[in-house]
């Protein structure tokens, strides 16, 4: 390199250096170092480090940086509103995208075209036979159905049913290992009954003969079912198979009434016999125990909600209160006449019975008395009875149809209380009633006439129309069960076990 090619480049630099002094100058507005630097621009080049030149100094730094970390800042925001116009017409076409495929038949078919009247149908006056054959299946289908969460185009939505469904998962896992504790379901509707006939709980045998005795199992999906021919099974209820899990048969031992201890793991047998059986559910194992000679049998008995008392109807108003494992009898009440019905209250506190006549008994366990007596209104032959498991209401069926809803905190003030309500839908013999675990149902049935079941919603005290629906082929009802949470309502007739799917609640 010439000497004149380095003083040209040296020339430039210093021009450059005089520009960056000039620039600097300018923002600090420091006049006297702009004449400082032109005097030194004339007397010479001086040295100047190179990351000033480059950089600058510190504060001008800082400043060149905010500034164009504003700008930065500017172009993101701009940046990002466009993204969320465009992410907002995306959404847009997205819930108006049209279908991959279209049959063109579905746009030229008429409801006429498909519906036609036949003598089951009746008349179609009230559809439009011009309108389009795909609009009236969507429309009823949302009618039916409603739109599946699966379905919705909303974030928000789809975010629900991924919850939803993590939901459904530990629900299942529930079922699975037997578990109950579930969230309560919400409020019961008190017009319509959404409910589904499932498969009979005991088709894979009807061996059992006329059914007496449903019960569900306290803690597993399993149900047993026993009857006249000695004969009890246990069933695994799903709806669909409902397999028959164990069978076990007792010669010479027609089942009248057959309960499961509230722990699980046994259960007890009754009969027309002077001794009745205990089944031990874990080993498969029979015991007899012979009852005492002067306490009659065990053809009509109920199991204390705490597992401890197993209290029969004896001879002659007799009522025996025996240990429920060993049979041994603890106490004897009495009233006036036979006895009908029997049950606790659910803190094992109170047994109330009902004879066959217009009287009712409440009795003291505690004490092991007679605490409170009273006449059931409109009644002349007592037949059923049950109590809700909140213990606020009591409900008595008759000879005469007549099922009377009492409250039971009024019942024990009055010797001639009033009931709350009263339902006459039946006009036979009401043979059982029955609240479920939520005390916002009552069933009730009459065994003298073929498909008499009836279900009432609590507290608006009405009856459901649409239950069970039109032809149901229920049979002369002789025994009917809750399951533990009402997902299942299971009845007995002469030889089969309808099942109704109550789809209000979710759990077993």
């Amino acid at each position: 390199m010439s000497d004149d090619e380095l003083s040209d480049d040296m020339q430039e630099l210093n021009e450059l250096i005089a520009e960056y002094r000039d620039k600097e100058g300018e923002e600090s507005g420091d006049n006297d170092k702009d004449n400082k630097n032109a005097v030194k621009e004339q007397e010479g080049p001086s040295v100047v480090p190179m990351d000033k030149v480059i950089f600058g100094d510190k504060s001008t730094l800082l400043k060149n940086l905010k500034r164009a970390v504003g700008q930065k800042a500017k172009a993101i925001e701009s940046d990002s509103g466009q993204s969320d116009s465009e992410s907002d017409s995306a959404t847009e076409k997205a819930k108006k995208r049209k279908p991959v495929w279209v049959d063109p038949d579905d746009e030229v078919i008429q409801l006429g075209d498909v519906k036609k009247e036949t003598k089951r149908s009746g008349p179609l006056d009230h559809l439009k036979m011009d309108k389009s054959y795909k609009e009236h299946l969507t429309a009823r289908f949302t009618r039916i159905v409603n739109q599946p969460k699966w379905a919705s185009l909303d974030d928000k939505d789809k975010q629900q049913k991924l919850s939803d469904d993590e939901g459904d998962e530990d629900n299942e896992l529930l079922r699975t290992v037997g578990f109950l504790n579930k969230k309560p379901e919400g409020i019961l509707p008190d017009k319509h009954l959404s409910a589904k006939r499932m498969k009979d709980v005991n088709r894979a045998t009807y061996a059992e003969g006329n059914i007496n005795s449903i019960q569900f199992h306290p803690t597993s999906t399993a149900a047993l079912v026993a009857g006249d021919k000695g004969i009890a099974s246990i069933y695994a209820i799903d709806g669909t198979q409902n397999d028959k899990l164990h069978n076990i048969h007792i010669p010479n031992f027609p089942i009248k009434c057959a309960r499961i201890l509230p722990c699980g793991t046994k259960a007890v047998f009754g009969s027309i016999t002077p001794y009745g059986y205990l089944y031990d559910l874990m080993t498969a194992k029979e015991t007899r125990y012979y009852l005492r000679k002067d306490s009659g049998n065990l053809s009509k008995f109920t199991i204390s909600p705490c597992g401890r008392y197993l209290v029969s109807a004896g001879r002659f108003g007799e009522i025996h209160i025996q240990e429920a494992k060993t049979f041994e009898i603890i106490a004897s009440l009495k009233q006036n006449d036979k006895v009908a019905a029997l049950c606790f209250t659910s803190d094992s506190q109170r047994l109330v019975a009902s004879g066959q006549s217009a009287n009712v008994c409440v009795f003291s366990m505690r004490q092991q008395k007679l605490e409170h007596t009273f006449i059931d209104d409109g009644c002349i032959i007592g037949k059923s009875m049950d109590i809700s498991p909140n213990q606020r209401m009591l409900a008595t069926g008759s000879m005469e149809g007549v099922v009377n809803v009492y409250d039971f905190d009024k019942v024990m003030q009055s010797k001639t209380p009033l009931p709350e309500k009263t339902f006459l839908n039946l006009t036979t013999a009401i043979g059982n009633v029955k609240f479920n675990h939520s005390s916002e149902l009552l069933a009730f049935a009459s065994y003298q006439c073929p498909n008499a079941l009836k279900m009432a919603h609590f507290p608006s005290g009405t009856v459901y129309a649409n239950f069970p629906g039109f032809m149901p082929k229920l049979g002369y009802i002789r025994t009917l069960e809750f399951s533990p949470q009402s997902a299942y309502l299971a009845l007995g007739n002469a030889k089969e076990c309808p099942l109704f799917r109550i789809k209000h609640f979710k759990n077993y």
